[in-house]
């Protein structure tokens, strides 16, 4: 009878641990009814899988069922998928920085991350930029914004499903040295967008920028926008010219930003979103589309970037042809370094959301519904909205 009822104590114990995990680890309940022919598109925040995480499909196994149920699933790669030569060598200009290796895809696939932006501040060396596209092409993982010129770095990528076509474009306006990073006519490299001090943004960049979106809008049903913010430049960015900054707070969102964003979505994007500042910054509507100025971080496993936990997912459904909701659900890391969906109601999750709020210039009507924050919705019977 002891030994059985110890049995009954020790099962209830497991139980009562493997319990919560299961539920934790459990796909995320989303609200509203959209039917079978919607398309539920996430978009989450800065990710990388490095070498030291030793099995590198463990990554996002916290999230692993939600992104799995998504029929899309796109984000910012930061990083690239070559081995690192070690420190002060990957990227000169960023000496703690080490390339996370090509083992990283493995985690990409795992969790359903079918397109990425590869446009950033740490895609550098025009060889290794080359390597690591050809990592995600075997592997059958769309890309934008990285090419082996400049028409490539600013070609879409373009992804169907349910007979929704969704055009991805994606910028970067922080960068080191252009010998080593920025594409041109005839050399590899990323696409990008160039302001020196935070408020005017390159002209010719600009004209570039638009002749992008309105390219791709006559292909697909929605167009999303991405940029690599510039979170004050880097301090070998424009050679001899010093960048300047308004403020070194990377929870504010820079004037360029702003102008950014409401050019994308003047000239036919559906939704823009900023990433790169390891932070999460405010949300605006703009004529009735959404913009998203930084979402922070997912899963990111480079050495020295433990503490940076915030971020957020952006739930995107599309029906017909349309976008119909935009929410988004704060996440952060645990002591594994593995991401996690918050509660947006209570505690931290809470906290998060209120950062949002307060970090926005014009801050919208964010209505909590279930376990997401509603950004916008669309009324069908009225809403005129691309």
């Amino acid at each position: 009878m002891r030994t059985s009822g110890r049995f009954v104590l020790v099962s209830v114990g497991m139980f009562c641990l493997i319990g919560p995990l299961m539920a934790a680890n459990a796909a995320w309940k989303w609200s509203g009814s959209f039917g079978d022919k919607a398309v539920e598109m996430l978009i989450i925040g800065d990710i990388q899988v490095h070498s030291r995480r030793a099995d590198p499909t463990t990554a996002f196994g916290r999230v692993r069922e939600t992104l799995k149920r998504a029929d899309l699933v796109y984000a910012n790669l930061e990083g690239l998928l070559v081995p690192s030569a070690g420190s002060k060598v990957d990227i000169p200009d960023k000496p703690e920085w080490t390339h996370p290796g090509p083992d990283g895809v493995k985690a990409l696939k795992a969790a359903n991350i079918t397109v990425v932006g590869v446009a950033n501040n740490v895609a550098s060396g025009r060889e290794n930029i080359l390597k690591s596209l050809g990592v995600l092409d075997a592997n059958g993982i769309m890309h934008t914004g990285a090419g082996r010129n400049i028409e490539e770095a600013h070609k879409p990528a373009i992804v169907e499903r349910k007979g929704v076509k969704v055009g991805f474009l994606q910028y970067t306006a922080r960068w080191y040295q252009d010998k080593d990073m920025i594409a041109t006519p005839t050399e590899a490299g990323v696409a990008k967008i160039t302001s020196i001090d935070g408020v005017a943004i390159d002209p010719r960049d600009l004209e570039r920028f638009r002749s992008d979106i309105r390219a791709l809008r006559s292909q697909v049903d929605i167009v999303v926008v991405s940029h690599h913010n510039r979170d004050g430049s880097t301090a070998v960015q424009f050679g001899a010219t010093k960048g300047t900054s308004a403020s070194r707070d990377r929870t504010r969102t820079e004037e360029y930003q702003k102008q950014l964003a409401h050019v994308a979505l003047d000239t036919g994007a559906d939704l823009v979103f900023g990433h790169g500042t390891h932070t999460v910054q405010g949300v605006e509507m703009y004529n009735g589309r959404p913009i998203l100025y930084a979402i922070g971080h997912s899963t990111f496993d480079q050495p020295g970037y433990e503490k940076s936990t915030d971020g957020l997912v952006v739930r995107v459904v599309v029906q017909d042809k349309k976008i119909a909701r935009v929410s988004l659900v704060p996440v952060t890391r645990d002591s594994r370094n593995d991401v996690f969906l918050l509660d947006p109601s209570a505690g931290e999750g809470a906290a998060l959301v209120q950062m949002v709020k307060d970090r926005s210039s014009h801050p919208p009507g964010l209505k909590i519904e279930g376990q997401e924050v509603v950004l916008m919705e669309r009324v069908t019977s009225t809403s005129n909205e691309k």
